[in-house]
């Protein structure tokens, strides 16, 4: 055999060994993107549980305080426009339903950029986060003639979670 020829063969070897190498590459790739972005997922969940967690208790007191004074029974309650002027009267009441908002909202900002997992949230509260703002639109609507983008966010979560849970308004 020729040296030409051992070349040739080389060649002939080398072109699919490089294929080969190529598909294990991408195939590495692959794996490992699935392997990042699986944990991803996990620190996602487990920030949401934290998150949760670590301001339910204050958050559900919040909440209670507020339908207390406004004598609402729960969530499903009618908002009146008596329940607004108790509100926007007593600065008290006031900071504890924009603490309320506030914290909602920051969840969904966190989901927003995808820091927390909206699944998750949805099964935690869904419901919840829903039913609180359509209860407390109308003070939502109130703060936004002079601030048009607050609870902007909190807004699409809950069109989002509607969405999740097939909601029908």
């Amino acid at each position: 055999m020729s040296l030409d020829n051992l070349g040739d063969f080389a060649d002939i070897i080398a072109v699919p060994l490089a294929i080969f190498g190529l598909i294990l590459i991408i195939h590495q790739l692959k794996m490992t993107r699935h392997e990042s972005q699986t944990e991803h997922n996990r620190r996602q969940n487990e920030m949401t549980f934290n998150a949760y967690n670590t301001v339910r208790s204050d958050l559900r007191e919040t909440i209670q305080r507020i339908r207390k004074k406004l004598e609402l029974e729960d969530m499903f309650d009618k908002f009146s426009e008596e329940h607004l002027r108790q509100i926007t009267n007593d600065k008290e009441l006031r900071d504890d339903v924009a603490k309320m908002l506030g914290f909602l909202n920051k969840f969904a900002v966190g989901i927003k950029y995808e820091v927390f997992n909206i699944g998750l949230v949805n099964d935690l509260s869904g419901k919840l986060f829903i039913e609180t703002y359509r209860q407390f639109k109308p003070y939502i609507d109130w703060v936004r003639k002079d601030y048009e983008t607050f609870y902007v966010d909190y807004e699409n979560l809950v069109l989002e979670l509607k969405k999740l849970r097939n909601y029908k308004d």
